[in-house]
């Protein structure tokens, strides 16, 4: 049988979330709803809001969205193309795995930002500045 060492620490769980583990909590809680449409789909049942697609060749695209911004993983590059379901939900599993250890930190800031300020647009407009 192998030897386990214990490793202790003192150190207390942070109560707030910085918006940082928001923005990664929130596109991995998107990412695992849009995976249960698919399975839903694939069910043949009725769904909404699904960021899938299937062509006339049967490539199935996803647009990557934080919000309702796309999610850029390259620039200019937000759709992910899979040739399966199956192939699909890997992607998504890989995307979310990514996200959760903070390599989709830059684009999810810039998603954020642009909500942000497409916000302060809107309201400057309603307010009659722009």
């Amino acid at each position: 049988m192998a030897k386990t060492s214990i490793s202790l620490v003192s150190v207390q769980k942070p109560t707030a979330n910085t918006p940082i583990l928001q923005r990664r909590n929130k596109l991995s809680s998107n990412i695992d709803q849009q995976i249960t449409k698919i399975g839903l789909f694939r069910e043949g049942k009725r769904i909404s809001r699904e960021q899938f697609w299937v062509d006339g060749s049967g490539a199935i695209y996803f647009q990557l969205r934080y919000g309702k911004q796309p999610l850029e993983l390259e620039k200019g590059k937000a759709t992910l193309k899979a040739t399966t379901f199956d192939d699909l939900v890997e992607q998504l599993d890989q995307i979310k795995t990514i996200a959760v250890g903070g390599g989709l930190d830059e684009a999810l800031a810039a998603c954020a930002n642009a909500v942000r300020s497409n916000f302060k647009t809107a309201k400057d407009k309603k307010a009659g500045r722009g």
